[in-house]
């Protein structure tokens, strides 16, 4: 399949291609194989301050590969279980609310400024033309050193919200900080 969108790219059909989910193992293999003639430009996968992944992030800034978030304001899916249970709603955190009070910002707009501020590209789901303006308000929202600190902390157990590795019977995400 990646000699494929490879060669799509080769051909002008696309400018870039990536991957989204992978493993640490899994990009690894892809990037040492011999066939691999082009590097994935993105990797897509969940991230959020419940869910940093810093390592995994910065393994991609060594390799030049852009992450694009997705989930980035921790979104529940009940559809993979219960983890949307055990913690509080991302947006509903005292520390997100508080920090939205403090540089007058919406919690999304601090959530999401906090994944682009980590060079990420972050891409929130929403059908409603005012949660998408709200949205690019992330942009204007500009977070402290001390609202930093507060969301690193709420990193130190990470929760992942959208695993299928169940209801698939496949064992996803192993080698990654939450697995």
């Amino acid at each position: 399949t990646w000699q494929a969108m490879s060669h799509l790219e080769s051909l002008g059909k696309t400018r870039h291609i990536g991957v989204s989910n992978f493993s640490p193992a899994q990009l690894k293999h892809l990037l040492d194989h011999p066939h691999t003639t082009t590097r994935p430009f993105a990797h897509q996968f969940e991230a959020h301050p419940y869910l940093p992944q810093t390592t995994w992030l910065l393994y991609h800034a060594e390799q030049g590969i852009h992450v694009t978030a997705y989930s980035p304001l921790g979104n529940a899916n009940p559809t993979y279980g219960s983890a949307h249970e055990e913690v509080e709603p991302l947006l509903s955190s005292d520390v997100i609310k508080g920090i939205a009070k403090d540089r007058e910002c919406t919690p999304a707009q601090v959530v999401l400024a906090w994944g682009l501020s980590r060079g990420t590209s972050v891409i929130p789901k929403s059908s409603h033309a005012g949660r998408i303006e709200e949205n690019f308000g992330a942009q204007r929202c500009g977070l402290e050193y001390e609202d930093y600190e507060k969301l690193h902390k709420m990193g130190m157990r990470p929760k992942r919200f959208n695993n299928p590795s169940g209801s698939w019977g496949v064992g996803l995400y192993e080698g990654l900080q939450d697995s």
